[in-house]
């Protein structure tokens, strides 16, 4: 467990983009259609609701 945890930190430091903000791509998406983060067309489109379920 430790040893995949150490794997994953590692390739992190490794990629380019690192920090999901930071995103061109996400960046232009809300600048082009979603407006604002928290607003409401990003939290209508992007959040969801807990619904519980019963077992089968």
């Amino acid at each position: 467990r430790k040893l995949r945890a150490r794997a994953l930190y590692q390739e992190d430091r490794n990629l380019k983009l690192r920090k999901s903000h930071e995103n061109p791509s996400i960046k232009r998406l809300y600048e082009e259609f979603l407006g604002q983060p928290l607003g409401e067309k990003s939290h209508h489109l992007l959040h969801t609701r807990y619904t519980a379920r019963g077992k089968f």
